[in-house]
């Protein structure tokens, strides 16, 4: 019944399916090839193993691993997917003046974005919907607070499959469409590169609790207290909290009273 009638069928069963159509079609578009995800995935495990509450904390993981994995959807490999945990997250928000005297130090929110599109279940959104999605939310959220990609010395970016991050880079501003599998070579998203990325271990490594961890983390890194993980002299902290595809949840926090 409803619109999974149209693509049960066929075979897609669960998001995976419907997020695979979609990155294929980024992938024949810009002429990329899937194998550069091992970047990606292989980074963010070596972040995770700073992060003593990831699901995969003490697991390594190789390239290798990442393409002699198993296919789960083409092109996404076991390695593009989220591992499901439970957990529990609690934020705490309140005025910057009251925030001054509170410990541990507090981050402090400059701008935020969100853009709603109530999907039917089992609809399966396409490409130019999530790039929509994360454009019109990241717009909000640089003009709100003032700064631009450039200014960012970190980002945490949904990844409930990997492709999600590339659309994030390209959707919020940080590099041309089609050029983001190129973007995050050459140790960029490393902990001392140009734009460390999701580093807690993002959800493919930490494990999946919708976005949570990523304000979590860029909160942690604003105000200094990601531990072994912080990144060098954090002044701006980019969020993109959730999958623009459904609702598109952006958020910058600063270090210092905004």
């Amino acid at each position: 019944q409803g619109p999974a009638q149209f693509t049960a069928p066929y075979g897609f069963g669960g998001p995976g399916q419907g997020m695979a159509v979609a990155y294929t079609r980024w992938l024949e578009r810009h002429n990329q090839k899937r194998e550069k995800m091992a970047t990606l995935a292989v980074t963010q495990r070596k972040h995770a193993h700073k992060n003593p509450h990831a699901y995969f904390y003490n697991t390594p993981l190789t390239r290798d691993d990442y393409l002699n994995s198993r296919m789960v959807a083409y092109p996404f490999c076991l390695y593009d997917c989220d591992i499901p945990v439970q957990g529990g997250v609690a934020i705490v928000l309140t005025t910057a003046e009251r925030a001054r005297d509170l410990q541990p130090l507090p981050a402090y929110l400059a701008g935020y974005g969100q853009r709603l599109a109530f999907e039917v279940a089992g609809r399966i959104g396409s490409l130019s919907n999530y790039m929509e999605g994360g454009s019109s939310s990241a717009r909000l959220t640089w003009e709100r607070s003032g700064f631009t990609p450039k200014d960012v010395d970190v980002a945490q970016i949904y990844d409930g499959f990997s492709a999600s991050v590339i659309y994030g880079l390209e959707s919020y501003g940080f590099c041309q469409e089609g050029e983001a599998l190129d973007f995050i070579q050459g140790g960029r998203m490393e902990l001392d590169g140009e734009l460390p990325l999701n580093t807690f271990g993002g959800s493919l490594s930490t494990g999946r609790i919708h976005g949570l961890w990523h304000i979590i983390e860029g909160a942690l890194q604003a105000s200094g207290r990601a531990g072994e993980r912080q990144v060098k002299d954090v002044h701006v902290s980019f969020v993109g909290a959730s999958a623009p595809i459904v609702q598109g949840t952006t958020f910058i926090f600063v270090k210092e009273p905004y």
